[in-house]
């Protein structure tokens, strides 16, 4: 309920109809910290991109264009080589803005492996990709829910599997037990373009590991269609009580100006 000495901040909401709008980063900064969501999503105060956030937005976009360079085929073996992959890196580091120190170079050396590595597994892989950057829209009930899935790979049985790409350090595959980014893109590949992935995945460039999401003994669609209703219902009721802790607080960007932050 909305307190009663508080102005509505109905205008505000990501509102589509009679629902909101939620993509899977929406819900997990909401179930992370209400208040924070409130912060980025409602007032959309703006966010400082770190040195970490832009590399890997970097990362993401070289792919992207490396990808989108034969549109007509997703073969391996029609796809750019490898001095076509790093010259986007180069230009790419370029128009991003970095500069030279240390930890830039560091960086740069890496995602120079990094892409190297993601080519030579790109050219000998046996799954077959089909889409690259495919975004998704579906309702669920009264709510719209969206998102853009990095890769989507035919296996060799015929199969589907939907791939995001990280440059953070990877996580074991219990971590992932409660994973809300692809259990939702499943849901949206389903929903929006009549197509059932077997599995999902999370490709960490800086490792060139591949760590799975496990399937677990329960329904993954029907939990995160329940998260994300639990949610959406939580935002259109104006629910941004925070909920602080030492590990949200020391990360978030809005601690200096928020009032209940673990200092």
């Amino acid at each position: 309920m909305v307190a009663r000495d508080e102005p509505s901040l109905e205008p505000f909401l990501p509102r589509r109809g009679d629902g909101v709008v939620l993509s899977a980063s929406d819900i997990d900064t909401y179930r992370t910290c209400p208040l924070k969501y409130k912060f980025a999503r409602v007032f959309r105060i703006p966010q400082e991109p770190t040195l970490h956030q832009r590399f890997g937005i970097l990362v993401h976009q070289v792919l992207e264009r490396f990808h989108a360079r034969d549109p007509a085929s997703t073969h391996p073996s029609t796809q750019p080589g490898l001095p076509e992959l790093l010259g986007l890196l180069d230009a790419g580091w370029r128009r991003g803005g970095f500069g030279d120190s240390e930890e830039e170079r560091q960086l740069r050396g890496k995602a120079s492996a990094a892409l190297t590595r993601y080519h030579e597994r790109f050219q000998s892989q046996d799954a077959q990709p089909v889409w690259f950057e495919r975004q998704f829209t579906f309702k669920l009930g009264r709510h719209v829910l969206r998102g853009r899935v990095d890769r989507v790979d035919r296996l060799p049985g015929g199969e589907y599997e939907l791939i995001d790409y990280k440059t953070g350090r990877p996580k074991r595959p219990d971590q992932l037990a409660d994973d809300v980014q692809l259990s939702l893109y499943a849901v949206g590949a389903r929903e929006a373009w009549r197509l059932e992935a077997s599995r999902g995945a999370y490709y960490y460039l800086l490792d060139d590991q591949k760590v799975a999401v496990p399937s677990g003994e329960r329904d993954r669609s029907d939990w995160v269609c329940d998260v994300a209703t639990e949610v959406a219902e939580g935002i259109q009721s104006q629910g941004f009580e925070p909920t602080p802790s030492f590990a949200a607080c020391s990360m978030c960007d809005y601690r200096l100006v928020c009032p209940a932050a673990e200092r």
